[in-house]
């Protein structure tokens, strides 16, 4: 579900300016407020949002090509165990508790697989954009109800309350998160918890991205385009993420950072070794590349 060029596409010049900066338009995908395009990256450009913070790119709608390949998302599910421990202790999700539980962008179906050795007894259903992932995912937890399709119209093929909705990478890729913040936040069960783990764009890597680019009168654009890959389209503030639950009807249990695990990186040694001691660094002084959201109803 994390990116699809499949997408529909609307021509820029046809969008009316209350549209979403990801749809053409200059509203920002969190809070609705004008965001204005500050750094232009040839084949797309990044808005930023003065009321909330968060930064969004009309990538998307411009037919950028990203760099990364959206398969390495799911290489290194070994690399997650750690996070999906700490969230089911975090939710107090226990394998006595018969709960269900929703994945939302679930790939090829590795946190469901896990989900069932750790709680078997939870009932797994997963929405995944990709119909291919979406049958890899089948495969993978063959007791999960997986859903192929957009997150809203997913949602009508997997009837009833989740005790956990989580989105892990996904949110960022999202061109209306509130509209999907809106539909899932309908489908928790009574004390039930929604859990996001996205891109925090007040993180020491975007910072220097931008900066890089800023202090080069625009020269500069590599930098910034590798900390904004064009299949990233929203990169979230913790003001946004505010906005976002205020709009949803929910609050925020807890928020807490998190950083990219090295496993993941790519690039040279030197760089990676170099980037992973900088996030280290950033984590214990309670800052991340990403940010970790559970919320609940009001």
């Amino acid at each position: 579900m994390r990116w699809s060029r499949t997408a529909s596409r609307r021509s820029c010049s046809a969008m009316r300016d209350d549209a979403l900066t990801t749809e053409g338009g200059s509203a920002c995908p969190a809070c609705r407020a004008p965001a204005r395009p500050r750094i232009d990256l040839g084949d797309y450009r990044l808005f930023a949002c003065a009321r909330c913070g968060c930064w969004s790119s009309d990538a998307l709608v411009r037919g950028a090509r990203t760099s990364f390949e959206p398969d390495a998302y799911f290489a290194h599910a070994e690399a997650d165990r750690a996070r999906w421990d700490d969230l089911l202790r975090r939710v107090r999700l226990e394998a006595s508790r018969c709960a269900r539980v929703l994945d939302v962008g679930c790939g090829g179906g590795d946190f469901l697989r896990w989900l069932a050795a750790r709680a078997p007894a939870t009932e797994r259903c997963g929405i995944e954009l990709d119909p291919i992932r979406a049958e890899r995912a089948r495969a993978a937890d063959p007791q999960a109800h997986v859903a192929a399709g957009s997150v809203v119209d997913a949602l009508a093929a997997v009837p009833g309350a989740f005790d956990l909705i989580t989105l892990w990478d996904v949110f960022e890729h999202l061109p209306d998160p509130a509209a999907a913040l809106d539909a899932l936040a309908g489908r928790l069960a009574p004390g039930g918890a929604l859990f996001v783990q996205t891109i925090h764009e007040q993180s020491l890597v975007p910072r220097i991205g931008r900066a890089l680019y800023v202090a080069s009168a625009g020269r500069l654009r590599g930098p910034a385009r590798r900390t904004h890959e064009p299949h990233h389209l929203v990169f979230f503030s913790r003001a946004g993420l505010r906005a976002l639950a205020d709009r949803a009807g929910l609050a925020i249990r807890a928020q807490w950072p998190d950083r990219l695990a090295r496993a993941r990186m790519d690039g040279g040694r030197a760089l990676v070794a170099a980037t992973a001691a900088a996030l280290a660094i950033e984590n214990a002084l309670g800052n991340g590349l990403f940010v970790n959201a559970l919320f609940e109803r009001r």
